[in-house]
């Protein structure tokens, strides 16, 4: 019977890291953005955000739609090419979901220094 518990909660404690793992990583997003689009545009997380008229998550979670491409044509609208060449590398790498999590971030008010 002991045996079957430790299993349980060996099982559980796996399972439980297991998902958190899957889940997006907000500092992972700003590194990425940072890398791939602010590096090579020099423009922040929180200007680029006003230059696409994000005000809430609903609106980014439509950008983020169909694997980010809403969000590359508003920067592309927005006259902000490089931007949106930056993007394309991070959906490429298969990281939107970070980003995503670090532009809900910002949007929430956790904007890191030299943001």
């Amino acid at each position: 019977m002991k045996k079957l518990v430790k299993m349980l909660a060996a099982g559980a404690l796996i399972a439980s890291v297991a998902t958190t793992m899957s889940f997006a990583d907000y500092n992972k997003g700003f590194k990425y953005f940072n890398k791939y689009v602010k590096k090579s545009s020099g423009v922040t997380s929180t200007a680029f955000l006003k230059k696409i008229d994000v005000e809430d998550p609903d609106d980014l979670d439509a950008l983020f739609a169909n694997n980010a491409k809403g969000l590359i044509e508003a920067a592309n609208k927005a006259g902000l090419p490089k931007v949106a060449e930056g993007l394309k590398k991070i959906v490429k790498k298969h990281k939107t979901k970070d980003v995503e999590d670090f532009l809900k971030g910002i949007l929430n008010g956790k904007v890191p220094a030299g943001c």
